[in-house]
């Protein structure tokens, strides 16, 4: 019970700041705005639910895809605040200075993430992976289809981060364009696919690591309990055969 009101907890606190983020935000073409809006609205969902479930037990379970939802979103979101703290907040001078972006690069991933792991549910299997890409291979395809069409993503740019610039000083293939454009976008766009597939690796595999060690401890609990009935069941078989046989005795 306590793991489910921190849960709440959580999730409350990530749609409430990724909105108050969102609200005092400039632009909304960012991946930053649209994965924090994705994982708002599905963490207010989750919470929702649960008060739901927890007033009317009858009500229906969170649905399987939910769930699977609620991973790759926490993806999408770790990536945001991920790229964020390591590669853009250290070419942008004070990128902590204003409330929008900790409260959408920092507060809201370090929360959601909190919740992935609070949250008790069986662990995904590794095929979400692919799964996992998807939010990223949307917005890639979006920022792409921005930078054709000349969308203003701020500051009179046609792209939203420097690695989506397909026209950087290191071209889309190249290497050595200086400063934070080292290499082309297509490299960094490769780091990116194998950003978000390690990050859902690895919360996988926590996740099997963590609640398979406890469906394996509750399962040989279950065994114990098991065991114990059976031999309290035999001893019992054997104490009335017993009885049995000194009364058969003493008819003799």
């Amino acid at each position: 019970m306590i793991r489910k009101w921190m849960s709440i907890v959580l999730e409350t606190v990530v749609a409430v700041c990724a909105v108050a983020g969102v609200a005092l935000s400039p632009c909304f073409l960012y991946f930053t705005i649209q994965s924090n809006l994705w994982i708002a609205a599905t963490l207010a969902a989750f919470a929702v639910w649960q008060i739901v479930k927890m007033f009317k037990p009858s009500a229906k379970d969170i649905p399987e895809a939910m769930w699977r939802l609620k991973f790759v979103f926490t993806v999408s979101i770790t990536l945001t605040g991920g790229v964020f703290c390591a590669v853009l907040a250290p070419t942008t001078p004070g990128a902590f200075g204003d409330a929008a972006s900790v409260l959408t690069h920092v507060v809201v991933p370090v929360c959601a993430i909190a919740d992935l792991f609070v949250a008790k549910h069986d662990a995904p299997d590794f095929g979400i992976v692919v799964w996992a890409l998807v939010p990223l291979i949307y917005y890639l395809a979006f920022a792409t289809i921005g930078f054709v069409l000349n969308w203003d993503f701020g500051n009179g740019r046609n792209y939203p981060y420097f690695f989506l610039n397909w026209t950087s000083p290191a071209g889309v293939f190249g290497f050595g364009g200086g400063g934070e454009y080292f290499m082309g976008t297509f490299w960094w766009i490769l780091v990116m696919i194998a950003l978000v597939s390690g990050i859902a690796l690895a919360y996988a595999a926590i996740l099997k690591r963590v609640r398979g060690g406890a469906a394996d401890k509750t399962a040989t609990e279950t065994e114990v309990v098991v065991g114990d009935a059976a031999s309290d069941a035999e001893t019992q078989e054997e104490n009335a055969s017993e009885d049995g046989s000194n009364a058969d005795k003493d008819r003799q």
